[in-house]
């Protein structure tokens, strides 16, 4: 499991560098990176099993640890994504950044979860542009 949780955690970190690097706009960030974190579940359904914890069932509590890093790194990244919004962008989130990140971090979470529970058969990423649209249009208050 920890090899499975050093490739999750490289994979999905390399890539949200290149996603920052990118200079999208906030709300195209968090769509990115939201999108990115369901497909790589989706196409790794043994590592959506180690993300939702299901299969560190009787494991160490260090490999569980090591596996809610990942949303904690995540948050971590989404809550800057929203402070550097207001800087650069002069977008203020509805909420406050912690409270946002939270509820990101609870879709993928949910999204994760409910692929697992399904056996696979409900993809994260199904539904995700939709529920996107409906998402983002509260996230920040527009100047």
């Amino acid at each position: 499991f920890e090899g499975l949780i050093d490739f999750m955690e490289d994979t999905i970190f390399s890539r949200i560098s290149l996603i920052l690097n990118e200079g999208s706009p906030a709300l195209v960030q968090c769509e990115k990176i939201i999108l990115l974190v369901l497909t790589f579940a989706e196409k790794n359904p043994g590592i959506s099993r180690v993300l939702n914890g299901d299969a560190l069932v009787g494991e160490t509590e260090r490999l569980r640890d090591r596996a809610s890093q990942v949303f904690n790194r995540l948050d971590t990244q989404l809550k800057q994504i929203f402070r550097e919004a207001e800087i650069k962008e002069g977008l203020r989130p509805s909420m406050t950044p912690a409270m946002t990140s939270n509820l990101l971090l609870t879709f993928i979470e949910g999204k994760v979860s409910q692929f697992v529970r399904t056996d696979f058969q409900q993809k994260p990423t199904e539904q995700f542009n939709e529920q996107w649209l409906y998402m983002n249009q509260d996230l920040f208050r527009r100047p």
